[in-house]
């Protein structure tokens, strides 16, 4: 079920993506959201990279299961902890055009 979102008039929608291919399907409709792809192999443009780096090597580093379920209610439990946490956020997440 596809889900029309409203045109709002003088406003520009952009949304960054890396250059995943479901991020470049044709059967994607992007209505009045402009994507926009970062350059290939550039991770270090993507701030997400960085956070999930964070994640990874503060919150998961020897963090072993098998259960979907037990790795999504860490990650979640890892992000409300960092949520709380701004300044480690906007170090991590800072470009380096800032």
């Amino acid at each position: 079920m596809a889900v029309e979102v409203p045109k709002r008039r003088g406003k520009r929608v952009v949304l960054v993506l890396d250059n995943a291919n479901w991020h470049k399907t044709k059967s994607l409709c992007w209505h009045h959201i402009e994507p926009v792809y970062l350059p290939p192999y550039s991770p270090d443009f993507n701030p997400i990279e960085r956070l999930w780096q964070h994640l990874k090597g503060h919150y998961l580093v020897g963090y072993f299961t098998k259960q979907s379920k037990d790795l999504s209610d860490k990650l979640v439990e890892s992000i409300q902890h960092l949520m709380n946490l701004p300044k480690i956020i906007r170090s991590v997440c800072k470009t380096h055009s800032e």
